[in-house]
């Protein structure tokens, strides 16, 4: 059935080729300033006046070098991130606690996803950034030779292939380049500072035929952690209501509190005694820095309606976050080459031949820490996350601590051999070393190949294209059979030593747990180790095409010529990937993590079409009608065969109103990580449903009740720890998703109004056979909220015999769907001031982009609503963003304003009433300024990003939440603060 396929295809290519005597150049080629093909439309250049958003069936939103300067930010993924249609991706802020991956800069359009957007480098393909994924990671694209971003949402599988199903996003570089440009940079976050430093050259020469191009780019960014700001300091939190008497007495079960603290774990990192111990109660015993035994201040404990205890106090020594980290340090380096050379075609063949070639290396350090080291919870036992058990003989319990003990008997431990007593307690081990990693990123790519025109007017392009992400991961990490024997130490002739004869023998070093820094650095070396992971992404892409005009038939009423154009061309592509973490995370050795080596490969080939068909032309009402398809047939070693199709309508009633309109279907093919993942064992947070606190929360709270209690848990059952392992695992068995899009649009430019230009566009786009990783919270909670537990989600839930949740299995299924909906709307508007009866001091310009979003649902098991996750207007998806930018030109200088509009979210559509106090982040506008001045070659600016210093919404955490480690919600807002920088241009 292939075969035939492509023999088909083979055989309408060669024909085509024949008959037209040259390829056809491809759709992602770009044209020159002011020109417009009927092939290239979708990628045309584009103007401050949105000139490609005029132009093009499928809207296209433009961000030009300029715009890029006035946003003043040294990274391109901060500028896309202030577009409307861009959602949360990697960035500084969002990868700060991660494993791996830290700095990371990837795009997530709509929201619905950064696998399903494709990012494109003057129209062809870039490797990713992240093993296992198609991510492509924007710091490896400098602004230094940026010309302009192309960004196109919607299903654009038929003309670019595979992973475009939310949308295109297109760097286009500058060409041409001739002279030599510089800028340096420098900005200050009242704390954090960025430096930047670019430098381009580019030369045309033998009579301006062969441009050679070269360029570097140096930039920093320093890291900030949580004691820098005080909005991530205030500790707000959901708590248990504690007049919640029943599930049907009006008021909400959780409430909102400030200054709220874990009281299980102390600040000053030294233990906490969970057993009762002689006549001292459970955690009312600790100690201070230098190993004496004190009093816990546990402050005022929280109790639920029910008068349980919880693990939380508001104020007291509890456990504070402050040395986690808002936003990741970063510091890249990189270099690019470009070449493009026009040969002398004196035969009868051509009538342009030209070489191109595209050389880049980029190389990225990040680092992040975690809120802590290790620790121990209050959870009795010996496995990771847990309390430290301590013997009674253990040689470094202080003579004050024995006194105690002295006074009533310790429990026994039965499943010892020799059945010793014991205490447990719980400890933030900050003072052993914050765990910390360091990633390092090497990016190359070279690109090469011909295009050029015939004599009979077609065009052709064929190029090969290589990639490669090389990236290592440096964890400090805790051997934990190691660690246990240390602190597992006795005295035997008067020194202290560890208790295991063969860990003795081994090495092993007694450790002092009974204060803060008393451990030797000797026992620290004996189970602290750093991990390395070393992860490689290898990707081959070639591609040839044509494009030209079949013919022109004249159009009804007027006659006017209108000529049919066509494109067609072959691809193949294959992607490769390994992740190779440590032998000892591997094995399972460390503390917390166990990560599974992966690797795979596919490869596709593909064959694609586009005809643009006039319809009509200068007739009343209709200047020009124009109709375009596309289609691509695409074949995978890993899913098989399968097709994706757009098609669009223009119609340009006259210079003052056109409509446009598009549908898409788009695919999308599952990648190295969703198919061939073996299985990474990590740990999450999250809150079991069916403890007594949250049992009456949820959206159908009647089936949890019913479900909880079918699993034999008793109504006031209570989870012991909140950490538990989830093992994400790959599936071969995926097949490729599908997206269907449909934009309806409107383009208005008034002759009455010169220089306005206004575009209305609404979007609706449907995924199904969505590639899902659920999530360990999302599995637990649907299993229980689901009418019944025979669902997908259960059979991923183990229980222990005491009834709390001991793993979660999260494998990536072909099972949901996502719905999105909105409008799109952008103005834009230049004038001069003598135009306007004013002096004439110059120019006016104004720009507005906003993005008003309708519906963004996320089903997890289609058809079934009652988990059905209703995400528009909530964090991280406010329901409007709007742009709006001013700027004044005069002579040499120029100044902006410029803000940032978000509306207010809430923390959750799914709640049902009365299970949460209300929570609404208020909307959020921040302020820009910019001025710059141009003297001869050079010119300086200034601005303030920011300039209010509007901090971030705080998005309260409920105790046992994912959100814990956050207190706010970095994800869409800035959490930067004001930032102003300065810096120097020169062109020579």
């Amino acid at each position: 059935m292939r075969r035939s396929t492509y023999l088909k295809a083979g055989t309408i290519l060669a024909g085509v080729a024949t008959l037209a005597l040259a390829p056809v150049a491809t759709a992602q080629d770009v044209v020159e300033q002011e020109e417009v093909s009927s092939v290239s439309d979708i990628v045309v250049t584009g103007s401050r006046i949105r000139r490609p958003n005029i132009e093009a069936a499928t809207p296209v939103a433009v961000v030009d070098a300029g715009e890029i300067e006035a946003i003043g930010s040294t990274n391109l993924i901060d500028v896309m991130a202030r577009q409307p249609s861009a959602g949360l991706g990697s960035s500084a802020s969002s990868t700060t606690n991660s494993v791996n991956g830290q700095g990371l800069a990837t795009l997530n359009l709509r929201n619905l996803g950064s696998s399903r957007t494709l990012v494109l480098v003057n129209g062809r393909r870039h490797v990713a950034g992240a093993a296992g994924t198609s991510a492509v990671d924007i710091n490896t694209v400098s602004k230094t030779t940026i010309a302009r971003v192309d960004t196109v949402t919607g299903g654009s599988s038929a003309v670019y292939g595979a992973d475009a199903v939310a949308g295109v996003v297109n760097f286009i570089t500058k060409q041409d380049f001739d002279g030599i440009t510089f800028q340096t940079q420098y900005g200050s976050a009242d704390g954090p500072q960025t430096y930047y430093g670019s430098v381009a050259m580019g030369r045309n020469f033998n009579d301006d035929r062969t441009n050679i191009m070269g360029a570097f780019t140096y930039d920093k960014s320093e890291g900030m952690l949580r004691h820098e700001r005080d909005y991530a300091m205030s500790s707000l939190a959901e708590i248990p209501n504690p007049d919640k008497k029943s599930a049907n007495d009006g008021l909400p079960s959780f409430i909102m509190a400030r200054d709220v603290y874990t009281n299980t774990q102390n600040d000053f990192f030294t233990p906490v005694i969970v057993t009762q111990v002689g006549a001292a109660k459970p955690f009312s015993l600790t100690f201070t820095p230098d190993g004496k035994l004190t009093t816990f201040d546990r402050g005022q404990i929280l109790y639920d309606g029910q008068g349980r205890e919880q693990k939380l106090s508001i104020g007291g020594d509890g456990f504070k976050l402050r040395d986690d980290m808002l936003r990741t340090p970063v510091e890249r380096f990189g270099g690019e080459m470009q070449l493009r050379h026009q040969f002398n075609t004196s035969g009868n063949v051509f009538s342009s031949l030209n070489l191109f070639a595209e050389a880049k290396y980029f190389h990225m350090e990040a680092s992040s820490q975690a809120r802590n080291g290790t620790f121990a919870d209050t959870s009795p036992g010996r496995s990771t996350g847990n309390a430290y058990r301590i013997y009674a003989d253990n040689a470094f319990i202080s003579p004050e601590l024995r006194a105690v003990m002295a006074g009533g008997a310790l429990p026994i431990d039965d499943k010892d051999p020799l059945k010793r007593q014991y205490f447990d307690i719980s400890r933030i081990d900050t003072d052993f070393g914050i765990r910390t990693t360091t990633s390092e990123y090497d990016t190359l790519r070279f690109v090469t190949g011909f295009d050029g025109s015939f004599n009979n007017g077609w065009n052709f392009e064929a190029y090969v294209n290589y990639g490669e992400t090389k990236s290592q991961f440096v964890n400090f990490d805790r051997l934990q059979k190691e660690f246990y024997d240390s602190i597992d130490a006795v005295s035997e002739n008067g020194q202290i030593v560890c208790r295991d004869l063969a860990a003795r023998a081994n090495g092993c070093q007694p450790l002092n747990l009974f204060g803060a820094g008393l451990a030797s650095q000797e026992a620290l070396d004996y189970s602290y180790i750093y991990t390395v992971r070393d992860d490689v992404i290898r990707q081959w892409n070639a591609v040839a095409s044509v494009n030209g005009e079949l013919f022109s038939f004249p159009s009804l009423f007027s006659g006017t010529a209108l000529p049919v154009a066509f494109a067609a061309g072959v691809e193949w592509r294959k992607e490769y990937s390994q992740m190779v973490p440590d032998i000892r995370s591997q094995q399972g050795l460390i503390f917390q993590n166990v990560q599974a080596r992966t690797e795979g490969e596919y490869q596709s080939k593909e064959v694609f079409v586009e005809v643009n068909l006039p319809l009509l032309a200068d007739v009343p009402f209709a200047q020009y009608v124009n109709l375009n398809g596309a289609y691509r047939y695409q074949d995978y070693s890993t899913t098989g065969g399968d097709g994706s199709f757009g098609l669009g309508l223009e119609w340009t009633v006259d210079r003052n109103i056109r409509f446009r309109g598009n549908y898409a279907k788009a695919v999308r093919a599952p990648n190295i990580g969703e198919l061939f993942n073996g299985g990474s064992e990590g740990y999450a947070d999250f809150a079991d449903p069916c403890d007594a606190t949250r049992l009456n929360v949820g959206k159908y709270p009647a089936n949890r009740a019913k479900n909880c209690a079918a699993l034999g848990l008793d109504p006031n059952f209570t989870q012991s720890v909140s950490t538990k392992p989830s093992v994400s695992k790959g599936n071969e068995n995926l097949s490729p998703e599908e997206g269907e899009t449909l934009t309806l649009g409107v383009v208005l430019t008034p002759s009455f109004i010169p220089g306005l230009a206004v575009t209305v566009d609404h979007y609706d786009i449907a995924i199904s056979d969505v590639i899902a990783s659920f999530g360990a919270r999302t599995i637990i909670d649907n299993c229980v909220d689901s009418p019944t537990l025979d669902n997908p989600f259960c059979g991923n839930v183990t229980r222990g015999p005491d009834g709390n949740i001991a793993r979660v299995v999260n494998q990536v299924m072909n099972v949901a769907e996502y719905t999105s909906s909105g409008w799109d709307v952008t103005a834009s508007y230049r004038t001069d001031l003598a135009s306007l009866g004013l002096p004439d001091y110059g120019s006016l310009s104004f720009s507005a982009a906003a993005g008003f979003l309708d519906e963004l649902t996320y089903d997890p098991v289609p058809g079934d609503a009652s988990v059905r996750d209703e995400q528009a207007g909530e964090a991280p998806n406010p329901k409007r963003r709007v742009n709006f930018r001013m700027t004044w030109d005069y002579d040499n200088l120029s100044l902006s304003y410029s803000n940032r509009y978000l509306s207010s979210v809430v923390r959750s559509n799914q709640d049902a009433p009365g299970t949460y106090e209300v929570w609404k982040a208020p909307s959020w506008t921040t302020h820009d300024i910019r001025a710059e001045y141009t003297f001869g070659n050079y010119s300086v600016f200034g601005g303030i990003n920011n300039f209010t210093d509007e901090a971030p919404p705080q998005t309260p955490f409920t105790w046992t939440g994912t959100s814990l480690y956050n207190g706010f919600n970095a994800s869409i807002y800035d959490n930067l603060g004001r930032y102003m920088y300065v810096g120097v241009n020169a062109r020579f």
